[in-house]
């Protein structure tokens, strides 16, 4: 049996077992759910997903909210975006397309990132303060022919799960037939959600593999003041359309020094649940892009504080939670510079993160696998992790800033908008103060069982990369082998 028909054999019979896990959730028998997850497990190309499936069936059975969060997102979604979650994210991305990958890193020598984010355009209907996209070009996008392309590519590579962002990707209406052409691929989208009307929600219903992650900044008044007078009740709106259609969305949430103190307080979380968003993302805000202000920036006890909260919320409500930059543990510390992921821009440029405005590639002279095999990627990606094994402080911009100007002054890359040099240069200070005050914060806290935790869960992962990666920063009394 050739390798291309054992991965369709498994893709059928993953859907196949996702499908009565749907049928088994809705009927809500959680004892037969928690036997499927575990079936599951052995069929699952790595040990780490085996034995993730297999925590999964145990956290069925102690009726833990994460069991909750899967019941709830298949029995409230419309048939078609259900069975698009389970064929495309669920067995293309997570299964399947690991076995793609892990096959072509041996052939080729290099790393592969799992997924990118793409920001088709740059235009946007808003102009929001601190916006990371505000001050790119508008102009020489992407067309469909090379949006297409790429997409193909990172397929061949065994990507099938895309972040799209922007500007604002609802105004170029051909993106939804990019999304339509994919539809082995899964896309989340995000957006300020004011222009996903009726009749973008019909559409959205229809294609089934597209879950937006609408932007909101907690409070009426918060989003108001940095999104513009009337944009948290056409949010609002959007999220019951959203919702009474049957669409995966969730929401996005930038953390600033006014915002994050509601943001990272139950009533909010509360609040998203009851508008039913499935999915919640929690950035910091980094300055640049818009007017950079390191004066709007969480501070680091709100950064911790948040830390905590998101925490907490994992054993109390059913709704997944992604929290950047505190969640490095859970993604092995940075994704930029093809890790994990890189940013592909509208004028084709290829950042190393959504963050980083600098480049030395374009995907329109490249191909992808060339991007990613570039030595500033490799450079990036062989410092990591940052100066020490603490992912709970990950980040080459805000918690390591010197990383960024040494790559950035060692590749030659270039600014991709006017202005955001500036991250390099006047800013830079505060930005070394902020990044003292974040260690302070946190290394007490890697110290104190982070790290054990995480060396722990590293345990299940076979692939020696992984161990080899983190290795290098271990404490010498805790390396081994």
């Amino acid at each position: 049996m050739s390798v291309a028909a054992f991965d369709r054999l498994k893709g059928f019979i993953s859907s196949k077992i996702f499908e009565k896990i749907v049928q088994t959730a809705t009927a809500g028998d959680e004892a037969k759910l928690a036997e499927l997850f575990e079936l599951l497990s052995r069929i699952a190309p790595v040990r780490y997903f085996r034995e993730s499936f297999l925590d999964l069936a145990q956290k069925v059975r102690a009726d833990h909210p994460l069991a909750s969060v899967f019941r709830r997102l298949f029995t409230d979604l419309d048939p078609n975006c259900r069975q698009k979650a389970i064929t495309n994210f669920f067995v293309n991305f997570l299964l399947l397309g690991r076995g793609i990958r892990d096959r072509k890193e041996a052939d080729l020598g290099v790393h592969l990132p799992n997924f990118m984010v793409i920001s088709p355009t740059m235009r946007c209907n808003l102009n929001c303060k601190g916006c990371y996209a505000g001050q790119y070009s508008k102009d020489d996008e992407l067309s469909f022919e090379q949006l297409d392309r790429i997409l193909y590519e990172a397929k061949e590579l065994g990507m099938f799960f895309f972040t799209f962002s922007g500007g604002e990707c609802f105004v170029r209406p051909d993106i939804l037939d990019l999304w339509e052409k994919h539809d082995d691929c899964f896309f989340q989208v995000y957006t300020n959600g004011t222009l996903i009307d009726d009749r973008m929600t019909e559409r959205l219903v229809k294609l089934g593999n597209v879950a937006p992650m609408v932007s909101v900044e907690g409070s009426r008044e918060e989003t108001d003041a940095r999104r513009g007078p009337g944009i948290y009740d056409r949010v609002i709106e959007t999220f019951g359309r959203l919702d009474d259609a049957g669409v995966l969305f969730g929401f996005s949430a930038t953390c600033t020094r006014d915002s994050t103190d509601y943001i990272a307080s139950d009533r909010f979380i509360e609040n998203m649940m009851d508008l039913g968003c499935k999915v919640g993302w929690f950035f910091q805000y980094i300055p640049t892009g818009n007017d950079p202000d390191l004066g709007y920036m969480a501070t680091s006890a709100q950064r911790l504080a948040l830390h905590r909260k998101v925490t907490e919320w994992r054993q109390k409500y059913p709704i997944f939670l992604g929290d950047f930059w505190n969640d490095g543990p859970f993604v092995d510390g940075c994704m930029a510079g093809g890790e994990r992921y890189l940013h592909i821009i509208s004028n084709g440029q290829v950042e190393p993160c959504v963050f980083v405005h600098f480049a030395v590639d374009n995907i329109k002279e490249k191909t992808l696998l060339d991007v990613i095999q570039s030595p500033f990627f490799q450079d990036i990606r062989e410092k990591q992790p940052y100066d020490d094994d603490n992912l709970l402080c990950p980040c080459m911009i805000i918690d390591h800033p010197h990383v960024l100007r040494e790559v950035v002054r060692t590749h030659g890359a270039r600014a991709t908008h006017p202005g955001s040099e500036r991250i390099l240069t006047d800013l830079s200070a505060g930005l070394d103060r902020y990044s003292e005050e974040i260690h302070a914060r946190f290394d007490p806290l890697w110290e104190g069982g982070g790290r054990d935790s995480y060396l722990r869960s590293l345990d299940r992962e076979d692939k020696s990369r992984s161990h080899e990666r983190h290795k290098k920063r271990l404490p010498t009394e805790q390396r081994t082998g």
